[in-house]
């Protein structure tokens, strides 16, 4: 009996394999993704000032066809920041559930939905940007026993 509960305590405080393991994996996924926001906030400022210096040029009408076809600027801006600000607050979660806090799991499991449908409403229904964020929350789901 005395080897039993010296075994929960000693093991109270200690973060699980497999919880290290998804965390990690969550980590390399956000500072990729931060990077691409990054480059991408970076590339649709040169964009967007390379297309107000064009405005008032002529034989244009070729850039309207093709601007018509992809989402509005305004649209893809909104992706980019709820996108950004997503990662942001479910890489803030992860960083919680490392420290075995449980709220990490509220706050990246709520960031990883608002960041599904946000990608369904930008781009339309992806399985692999469903299948992935739903996994990942089932996988921290089940180390919740482990946090406080």
């Amino acid at each position: 009996m005395t080897e039993e509960s010296t075994q929960v305590t000693s093991e109270a405080g200690k973060r699980p394999v497999f919880l290290t393991v998804i965390c990690i994996l969550s980590f390399i996924a956000a500072g990729f993704a931060i990077i691409g926001y990054v480059t991408a906030l970076t590339v649709m400022g040169a964009a967007g000032a390379a297309m107000s210096a064009m405005e008032g040029m002529e034989g244009m009408e070729g850039m309207e066809a093709l601007t018509s076809a992809a989402p509005s600027a305004g649209m893809t801006w909104a992706y980019i920041i709820v996108g950004f600000l997503t990662t942001l607050v479910s890489l803030f979660g992860v960083i919680k559930m490392w420290k075995l806090n449980k709220q990490g799991f509220m706050l990246y499991a709520g960031a990883s939905v608002v960041s599904m449908i946000m990608g369904i409403i930008y781009s339309g229904f992806g399985v692999m940007g469903l299948i992935v964020p739903v996994a990942f929350i089932v996988m921290y789901y089940l180390n919740l026993k482990h946090m406080h």
